[in-house]
C-alpha cells in the first residue's frame, strides 16, 4: 500500500513483534489483545489513539518509525 503512495499506521500491543516486519508507521500501546483501540465505550481514549494515528501520518519519515503512547486499559465488568 505505501508503495503505491497510501500511508499506513499499524497499532499494536506486541511491538517487539510488529518491528519484525518493518512497517514505517507504529503505534504501541499497552492493551490486551484484541483491544487495539481500548476498551469498548471508551471514546476519549479511542479518539486520542486515531488522533495520534493521524499525527504519525503527518511526519515525513525516512525509516521505521515507533511511538509508544501512554494509555493504560482501565479494568471493566464484573469479573
Amino acid at each position: 500500500m505505501e508503495e503505491s503512495g497510501i500511508s499506513t499506521v499499524c497499532v499494536t500491543f506486541r511491538k517487539d513483534i510488529i518491528e519484525l516486519t518493518k512497517p514505517p508507521r507504529i503505534l504501541s500501546l499497552k492493551f490486551s489483545a484484541g483491544k487495539p483501540l481500548g476498551n469498548p465505550g471508551d471514546k476519549k481514549t479511542q479518539r486520542n489513539i486515531i488522533e495520534a494515528g493521524f499525527d504519525l501520518l503527518q511526519k515525513d519519515i525516512k525509516d521505521m518509525t515507533t511511538m509508544d503512547l501512554p494509555f493504560r486499559l482501565r479494568k471493566i465488568g464484573i469479573f
